[in-house]
C-alpha cells in the first residue's frame, strides 16, 4: 500500500486500541424511530465496520435531557431504555473488529420546544438561534446543575451498553459551545464573561462524566477550530480553549470541526459541500495538535486515502475522518487493502447526506443508494442465476449508468446508447458551474466501472427504436432523461434554458432576468454562473424562498454567492407573458398573492422549470415489450423483483427510469436503477 501505510498504524488510547486510524466521525443518519435505535441504524454502522474502517463514532448529537427534541432523528440517550440499543450497536461493531464511541449532546438554543415535549429551549442568553428559530430560557444555576446530571446519566449508560467511550459535543453551535462563545454568551455571573467564566460548564459537565464513568473510560470532546463568525471564537480562542480542556485531565481525545451551525452560512461551513476546498480545514486540526498532547481527530471533506495519510504523516491529526466518503462507499478500506482502489465509490461533497438530515429526512448519499438500505440493497451486485440477458441501456446520465452497471454486476451483456459526446448528462451542465466542479466525479467513477465491466458503450448516438431492436434485447431501459422546460405562458419560446447557458451555447448577456419554479440546485447555480461572468442578474421565484429543496450545506453557499455577485432575489413572483421591445426582451412579472403586475425590460430571459420527460422513444417501444412499460411500484417500494408479464407475446421487458419517468434528483434517478436492475 505504501503511501497509505500511516493510516494503517494502530492507536492507543487508554486501554483502548484502534485498529487503523480510518475515522466515522459522529453524525446522526436519522435511522432512530422516536429515539430508539433500529435495526437499520445498527446494519448502516455494521457495514462500516466490516468495511474496515478502524472507529465508527456513532450516535451523533445523542440526546441526553427531556428538552432535547431530537429534531435530527437522533438516538434519545436520557432513559435507561437505551443501554439495550447501545449494546446491539456495539456488539454488531465490534464483530468486525471496529470499536466505536457514542456523542452526547445537549442543544441548548439549537432545538425545538414543539416537537417533543413542548419544554423550552436553554442557553446561556436569551438570543434567538436562526435555523430552528428557538428563543431560549436563559439558564439558572438548577438548570446548569441538572444538565450537568443528564450529561453523567448517559455517559454511565453509554458505558454500561459496552460502548468504547463517550464523546462530548463542544461544537455545531451546541449547549457547551453557547457558553464557550462570547457571540452567544452575555452572561454576568460565573459562567459568563471571563474566558475562564464562559469554560466553566463544560468542565463542570466533564467532571461529572468522569465521576460516572471513572477514569479507565475513554472521554473526549469535539470542538470548533475557528467559529468562523464575527465576535465568535477565533482561531487562537480555540487553541487556547482546547490546551484548557487538555490540560485539565479530564479528556482523551479533541475532535476539530471548523464554523458553527447556527446560521444557514454556517451550516454550509461546518458541514461543507464542494463549496470549501477539499480538507480545507486541516490547518485547524494542525493548530490544535500541537498544542495539546493528546489524540487529534479531524474531519472535514477529506474523502480520499492520500489526503487521509498525508494529513497523519506530516502531524496535522491522529485519526482521519472520512466520514461522508464511508457514506459513499462503506469499504473503502478494505478496497484499499485488497487493491480494488479502483471500485472505491468517491465522494464527491454534494452534500445530499447531511442536507437530508437537516431538513428532517434520513441521509442518503447522492449516488450510492445501498447506504442506509443494508437490508434490501448489498454493497456489493453480484452475478444472478439468470445471467446472460442482453440487455439495451438508453441514456447515459447518472440514471443509465448505474442501470447499466448493474445489469453488467449481474452477469448480463449490457449495451448502453448516450446521445452526447460524454457520459454524464444532466451532472456535466451541473460542473459546468462555479463551485459545483467536483461532482462530475460519480459519473466519471461510473462511466470507467462500465468500460471495466465490459458494458459496450456507443457516444454520440441518439438512438430510435431500429438501434434498440437491432440488438435483439432481453430487456431495454429507458433512462434518456428530460428536456428543459421553460413553463407555459405567452412568449415562453423566447426565454433561453438554463441548460443552454450552463452548455455554452447561450453567451449571459449584460442585463439577465431568471426565474426559478424547481427549487433545486439549478436555478440559483446558473444565476451565480452567470453573475460571476459579469451579467447584471435579477433572479425570481414563485416560492416563498430560494432553494427550497436545498438544506444549508447547499443552500448557504448558494446565498452567499448570489449575495457576493450582487444577484437581485425576488421571491413570490412568476413570469406571465414575455414580448420583443427591439433587440431586447419584456417581461411581465406578476405577484402570486396580490396579482400586481410589473413589467422588466431586459437583454435575456432565462428560464428554469425542471425537465419533462424525453420519452418518445419509450412509448414507440412499450407496444413490443411484455410489460407494456408497467413497473410495479409495490415491488418497487419493497425491493423485490418486476414481474409485471401481462404481453407474454411482447419481444422485451420495458423500464423507464430517472427523468425519463418524472423530473426528480440524482438520487432518486440511481435509485430507480438499482431496484429494477438489482434482481434482473
Amino acid at each position: 500500500m505504501g503511501i497509505y501505510d500511516p493510516l494503517f498504524e494502530p492507536l492507543q488510547i487508554k486501554h483502548l486500541t484502534i485498529r487503523n486510524r480510518f475515522l466515522s466521525t459522529s453524525h446522526t443518519p436519522a435511522f432512530c424511530d422516536n429515539g430508539v435505535i433500529t435495526e437499520r441504524y445498527v446494519r448502516y454502522q455494521a457495514e462500516k465496520a466490516k468495511g474496515g474502517v478502524g472507529l465508527t463514532q456513532f450516535g451523533g448529537a445523542t440526546a441526553v435531557a427531556p428538552e432535547c427534541s431530537s429534531y435530527y432523528g437522533q438516538i434519545n440517550g436520557s432513559t435507561d431504555g437505551v443501554v439495550e440499543g447501545y449494546r446491539r450497536m456495539a456488539a454488531a461493531i465490534h464483530g468486525h473488529g471496529a470499536a466505536c464511541t457514542v456523542q452526547l449532546t445537549h442543544g441548548g438554543r439549537r432545538e425545538r420546544y414543539d416537537i417533543a415535549g413542548w419544554l423550552p429551549q436553554f442557553s446561556a442568553s436569551p438570543f434567538r438561534e436562526i435555523v430552528h428559530g428557538a428563543f431560549p430560557a436563559v439558564m439558572e444555576d438548577h438548570d446548569i446543575a441538572r444538565v450537568r446530571r443528564c450529561f453523567a446519566d448517559s455517559a454511565r449508560r453509554v458505558r454500561e451498553g459496552d460502548v468504547d467511550g463517550v464523546e462530548i459535543s463542544c461544537q455545531g453551535g451546541t449547549l457547551v459551545e453557547q457558553f464557550w462563545s462570547p457571540w452567544m454568551n452575555h452572561r454576568t455571573d460565573g459562567y459568563g464573561g471571563s474566558r475562564a467564566n464562559r469554560l466553566r460548564l463544560g468542565l463542570e459537565i466533564l467532571e461529572s462524566v468522569r465521576s460516572a464513568v471513572g477514569d479507565d473510560f475513554v472521554v473526549g470532546i469535539r470542538m470548533p477550530g475557528d467559529q468562523k463568525v464575527a465576535g465568535g471564537l477565533s482561531q487562537d480562542d480555540c487553541v487556547e480553549i482546547a490546551q484548557a480542556y487538555a490540560s485539565s485531565g479530564l479528556i482523551d481525545f479533541v475532535s476539530v470541526v471548523g464554523g458553527q451551525a447556527s446560521t444557514v452560512k454556517g451550516e454550509a461551513q461546518i458541514w461543507p459541500s464542494m463549496w470549501v476546498p477539499s480538507a480545507g480545514y486541516l490547518a485547524l486540526a494542525r493548530a490544535i495538535k500541537h498544542a495539546v498532547q493528546i489524540p487529534i481527530f479531524h474531519a472535514t471533506r477529506m474523502a480520499d486515502a492520500a489526503t487521509a495519510a498525508h494529513a497523519v504523516s506530516e502531524g496535522y491529526l491522529d485519526m482521519a475522518g472520512m466520514t461522508r466518503a464511508f457514506i459513499a462507499d462503506p469499504h473503502h478500506v478494505n478496497k484499499l487493502t485488497q487493491d480494488k482502489e479502483h471500485e472505491i465509490r468517491p465522494c464527491v461533497g454534494a452534500g445530499y447526506c447531511v442536507d437530508r438530515v437537516i431538513t428532517g429526512h434520513d441521509a442518503c448519499c447522492i449516488h450510492n443508494v445501498a447506504t442506509g438500505r443494508e437490508a434490501h440493497i448489498p454493497q456489493h451486485i453480484t452475478p444472478g442465476e439468470q445471467a446472460g440477458k442482453q440487455v439495451v441501456v438508453v441514456g447515459g446520465g447518472p440514471a443509465g449508468l448505474e442501470a447499466a452497471r448493474v445489469c453488467a454486476r449481474r452477469g448480463h451483456h449490457v449495451v448502453l446508447f448516450e446521445a452526447a459526446s460524454r457520459l454524464g448528462g444532466q451532472v456535466v451542465l451541473a460542473s459546468r458551474a462555479t463551485w459545483r466542479r467536483e461532482i462530475i466525479g460519480f459519473t466519471v467513477w461510473l462511466g470507467e466501472e462500465l468500460e471495466r465491466l465490459g458494458v459496450e458503450i456507443h457516444l454520440n448516438r441518439l438512438a430510435d427504436a431500429s438501434a434498440v431492436l437491432e440488438q435483439n434485447p432481453d430487456v431495454v431501459v429507458i433512462a434518456s432523461g428530460g428536456v428543459p422546460n421553460t413553463g407555459e405562458f405567452p412568449g415562453a419560446e423566447h426565454v433561453t434554458t438554463s441548460w443552454d447557458v450552463l452548455a455554452g451555447v447561450a453567451t449571459p448577456t449584460e442585463q439577465v432576468l431568471m426565474y426559478d419554479n424547481s427549487g433545486g440546485h439549478v436555478g440559483l447555480s446558473c444565476a451565480d454562473f452567470m453573475a460571476s461572468a459579469g451579467s447584471s442578474v435579477e433572479l425570481i421565484t414563485s416560492d416563498p424562498s430560494f432553494g427550497r429543496e436545498l438544506g444549508g450545506t447547499n443552500l448557504g453557499a448558494y446565498m452567499n454567492e448570489v449575495y457576493r455577485h450582487d444577484v437581485v432575489l425576488k421571491t413570490d413572483e412568476a413570469v406571465t407573458a414575455v414580448r420583443r421591445t427591439g433587440n431586447r426582451l419584456t417581461a411581465t412579472v406578476s405577484n402570486i398573492y396580490s396579482s400586481h403586475e410589473r413589467e422588466l425590460t431586459v437583454d435575456q430571459i432565462v428560464g428554469e422549470v425542471g425537465t419533462l420527460p424525453n420519452d418518445e422513444l419509450y412509448f414507440e417501444l412499450k407496444p413490443r415489450s411484455r410489460n407494456l412499460g408497467e413497473l410495479d411500484l409495490d415491488a418497487m417500494t419493497r425491493f423485490e423483483p418486476q414481474r409485471i408479464d401481462t404481453h407474454p407475446q411482447g419481444e422485451f421487458f420495458l423500464y423507464r427510469i430517472g427523468d425519463a419517468w418524472a423530473s426528480r434528483n440524482i438520487h432518486a434517478s440511481v435509485l430507480d436503477a438499482m431496484r429494477v436492475c438489482k434482481d434482473l
